[in-house]
């Protein structure tokens, strides 16, 4: 899967191994990084294509970017690239607890 290109100097670190973070977040290391006055997360190639999420903060950001993945993995096509890696990831790592 294609990851957008993002400039270093926007990039907001993130401690994906926190477990305040949902399991979602921790296993499939969305960016998130700053755009003018919001924050925006991502997973993917560009917006369009890509799960994406924004907010005034970091949280509402990574908040926003998880309802979509949701939404996302509910109504996944067989040629939507990000969703299926989004889904197998999530699937491998859960196999990966046990």
């Amino acid at each position: 899967m294609e990851q957008m290109k993002i400039a270093t100097d926007k990039i907001v670190p993130l401690d994906f191994e926190s477990e305040e973070l949902p399991v979602e977040i921790r296993a499939l290391h969305p960016v998130v990084f700053r755009e003018e006055t919001s924050y925006w997360c991502l997973l993917g190639p560009d917006p369009h294509r890509g799960i994406f999420g924004n907010g005034e903060t970091v949280m509402d950001a990574l908040a926003d970017w998880l309802e979509n993945l949701r939404l996302r993995l509910k109504t996944v096509d067989e040629d939507d690239e990000v969703a299926n890696y989004a889904r197998e990831t999530l699937q491998a790592s859960n196999r990966d607890v046990w």
